[in-house]
């Protein structure tokens, strides 16, 4: 009779123990479904917010990014001095009458970034705020850009550093954002390389970014993301794929920018969403 009770005890406790690992399974299955279903949830409602307050970014993102962009840096173009005098001169004023309109739209561009992020610091401090969106079309990213990157932001979406300036204030704009949970935004950022673009439309300008480099670095070399005087953008996520042990960090330079005013961009012929 002892023995017999002896076994049935063994054969309780490995079924319940057979039950405990099953519903842990079960957990480690139905977690990352449920961050990844509450992150489209949030990002849906961001989308409205953001369109809602900004109505000219209802417009696809397709109309902002196209030739009408203006060069970031002068045009390197030297006029030939074996042209005749006056094609000469001509070229020359041609220059001259697109680098001034380049240098009245960058100081535009500065007073229009400091308006808005002083249009949203006071509502930053009391919930999640949508201010624009990431797009990088190589690896099929186009989600909204929330303020801020703490814990229940970056459920949201990708962060901004509120530390650091938004594009058009001269320095290192940047975001952090998940890579394996809610959403995972930047899943494949490691699939990045030098010269691929990144788009981010924000409601007073839409920038062209180019890579220049990946590094992976640890969680406390903030120096990676320092401030160095240039326009560009920093993306960090946790590296390796489902550890937080490094951080990948991928930076591009600015290259171009529209600086949108208050009259929306009317979409070309056929732009579809």
């Amino acid at each position: 009779m002892m023995e017999q009770a002896t076994k049935g005890s063994r054969w309780r406790w490995r079924r319940i123990l057979s039950n405990v690992l099953i519903l842990a399974g079960l957990a480690l299955l139905l977690y990352p479904v449920g961050t990844w279903g509450y992150a489209w949830w949030q990002q849906r409602e961001l989308a409205r917010q953001l369109v809602a307050t900004h109505p000219a970014l209802t417009i696809p993102s397709r109309a902002y990014f196209n030739e009408d962009m203006l060069p970031l840096k002068e045009d390197p173009f030297q006029v030939k001095t074996e042209q005749d005098a006056a094609l000469k001169a001509a070229a020359e004023a041609k220059r001259a009458a697109a680098k001034a309109k380049r240098d009245a739209e960058l100081a535009s561009l500065v007073e229009a970034a400091r308006a808005f992020t002083a249009s949203f610091a006071a509502d930053a401090a009391s919930g999640v705020v949508p201010i624009g969106r990431v797009i990088i079309p190589k690896i099929g990213v186009d989600v909204v850009l929330v303020q801020g990157t703490g814990r229940g932001d970056l459920r949201e979406g990708p962060g901004h550093w509120p530390e650091t300036p938004l594009p058009g204030l001269g320095g290192n704009f940047v975001v952090s954002g998940h890579r394996t949970t809610y959403g995972a935004p930047f899943l494949k950022l490691d699939k990045l390389a030098v010269g691929d673009e990144i788009d981010v439309l924000l409601p007073y300008v839409a920038a062209r970014y180019r890579v220049t480099r990946s590094l992976i670095v640890r969680p406390d070399q903030t120096d990676a993301v320092a401030q160095r005087g240039v326009e560009e953008l920093s993306l960090a996520t946790c590296h390796p794929i489902y550890s937080a042990r490094q951080r990948l960090v991928v930076q591009a330079e600015m290259v171009s920018f529209k600086l949108l005013g208050t009259a929306a961009v009317q979409p070309s012929p056929g732009s579809g969403g």
